[in-house]
């Protein structure tokens, strides 16, 4: 997710006053609850929100909590972004529960392959939106993959071909 937190970040820091990244293992419940504006980025992990993310919703359950508003950058590594879905309803039921006003997502499938594709600039396109909407404090709901089926399949067989190819270096370089 750091190619697409990085950009993310860069279309944000031009216009907000403050910009606080933090990480799972950095994470602060106490002081979740100072920012007006929260985004969660995650991977999905067998079509949900992985451990960390629920632990971390499981940690601000016990925090007094403001007026913030929750947007979500959800990425998978299938082709379809709708394997995205059963996370974004994991984190809308959350805020729903802890009375947080949930503000949308940018739901990306193919995360390994499409940011060294021609695909990265409908990806960049989409999360500028998204960033504008955190900006206006508007709801957003989008999703993006690659191009077409084709594409991916020549991305995904090239980036395999590849791992075996430094798969079977490696063994040969352990033989001798």
């Amino acid at each position: 997710m750091k190619p697409f937190l990085s950009r993310l970040e860069g279309y944000l820091n031009e216009h907000c006053d403050y910009l606080d990244i933090r990480y799972a293992s950095q994470f602060d419940e106490r002081t979740f609850f100072q920012y007006d504006q929260v985004v969660f980025l995650f991977p999905v992990a067998l079509n949900s929100i992985p451990s960390s993310t629920l632990e971390i919703f499981e940690r601000l359950e016990t925090q007094p909590k403001g007026n913030v508003e929750v947007y979500a950058l959800i990425g998978c590594d299938e082709y379809e972004p709708e394997k995205c879905d059963l996370s974004e309803k994991i984190i809308k039921n959350w805020c729903q529960r802890e009375h947080l006003k949930y503000k949308g997502s940018l739901k990306i499938g193919s995360i390994f392959f499409i940011m060294n594709t021609m695909s990265r600039f409908v990806v960049c396109n989409e999360m500028k939106k998204l960033a504008q909407a955190i900006i206006h404090h508007q709801e957003f709901y989008s999703q993006t993959t690659m191009l077409t089926d084709r594409i991916f399949m020549k991305k995904a067989n090239q980036y395999w071909n590849k791992e075996i190819k430094k798969m079977n270096k490696h063994k040969k370089k352990q033989k001798h």
